[in-house]
């Protein structure tokens, strides 16, 4: 059977995220129960929601290195749904399950060439459950944002071509070696005044295969963070995390365990319109080397830092929100184990619409030890 032309497949893609992101925009956020506590039903407890985001983006490097890219031809750029309940046992006490799910889009309707050869239709995001106890704080078990993302990473998190710096998105894989939305873990927070606990458990976990001949393998580790809110605009925060993991080489039959250490800190400042956000942290075994042996598999120390600054324009015309210019960049420095090191500084705007409709650009300067070139991106996104 002969194939659909490339302009004719293109339009055909089009119109179907447009009817996508147009038909999600009648829905916004979803209240689907609402607890009503004066109602002695059983049902009147429970307070269930959804909502989404859902995100086609466009990536272009300088040169001819990303020539014939999925990412140029157009992608899906984090398109996720989410589900949460909310169910009161008595006064003040609740229990709490949260499930997001990322879709890639292009893969579920098999748009060659907009994804990446072997990607999966959908992604589990986060599924954890737990209680929620007023003045006691939070303990949630299962995948979840790790303690490190919460006070550190989520900081500096606000821009599209982001996480480049910081640990989170630059290990092994975030969901295993703790530092990003942690598998099997067991997290606790709560606020006491000006200041904000976090405390986690991270439980041994199953093998990850990075694909390169090696497996991975979690058996144990924790984290600890504070948040101190100077004001509700100015909060400081610090983490840390520790994993314990083993890299092994079926094939060669050596092995070799690790502590893997990550510490960071981060400061978020949100005055009237302006966003200011600066953050960094420091890496002990945790980002790879070019290496599959197991004795030289992780980089013994590096480390990264992000920042980020922006203006809100209010406008409030021709359904057209508000603007806001930023500026943003990161770093990324190995010391021991590998010489390298990237450098990115970029400018970016972000056009906000009515019913939750925006566009980001962004043009991103690199320079880096494998010469990657300059990158301009273009991101839909409608968030519901």
């Amino acid at each position: 059977m002969a194939k659909q032309g490339t302009k004719g497949r293109g339009a055909a893609q089009a119109i179907v995220w447009g009817s996508v992101l147009w038909s999600s925009a009648a829905l916004a956020e979803v209240t689907l129960l609402q607890q009503d506590r004066d109602n002695p039903d059983w049902l009147s407890r429970l307070n269930l929601a959804v909502g989404g985001s859902i995100r086609p983006q466009f990536n272009n490097m300088t040169g001819s290195g990303d020539k014939g890219s999925f990412k140029r031809n157009g992608f899906d750029g984090g398109t996720r749904f989410r589900f949460s309940a909310d169910y009161a046992l008595r006064d003040g006490v609740s229990w709490i399950t949260y499930y997001e799910v990322g879709v890639n889009v292009p893969k579920v309707f098999n748009w060659e060439p907009h994804y990446a050869p072997g990607a999966p239709n959908t992604t589990k995001r986060m599924l954890y459950t737990g209680l929620k106890a007023g003045e006691m704080g939070t303990l949630t078990l299962g995948q979840q944002n790790s303690v490190y993302y919460d006070v550190v990473g989520a900081k500096t998190d606000i821009w599209d071509d982001d996480m480049l710096g910081q640990a989170p998105g630059n290990g092994i894989s975030g969901d295993y070696d703790g530092s990003y939305r942690a598998r099997k873990q067991m997290k606790f927070k709560n606020r006491y005044g000006q200041t904000e606990l976090y405390g986690a458990w991270l439980f041994p976990d199953s093998e990850y295969l990075p694909g390169d001949g090696t497996r991975y393998r979690r058996k144990g580790g924790g984290s600890l963070g504070v948040d101190y809110h100077f004001s509700p605009d100015l909060v400081w925060g610090i983490a840390w995390n520790e994993t314990r993991a083993e890299i092994k080489r079926p094939a060669g039959g050596d092995a070799k365990r690790y502590d893997q250490h990550i510490i960071g800190t981060a400061l978020s400042w949100t005055p009237a319109q302006w966003t200011f956000a600066a953050g960094g942290g420091w890496y002990k075994n945790f980002l790879k080397t070019a290496s599959h042996r197991p004795d030289s598999y992780f980089a013994g120390d590096a480390w990264g830092i992000e920042y980020f600054a922006g203006y809100k324009v209010p406008v409030g015309r021709a359904a057209l929100k508000s603007v806001q210019p930023y500026i943003m960049g990161d770093r990324l420095q190995y010391t021991t184990g590998r010489d390298y090191h990237r450098i990115d500084n970029g400018l970016g705007i972000t056009f906000q619409f009515d019913y939750g409709f925006r566009v980001d650009y962004e043009h991103v300067f690199t320079s880096s030890s494998d010469n990657l070139g300059d990158m301009n991106l273009v991101r839909l996104r409608y968030d519901f």
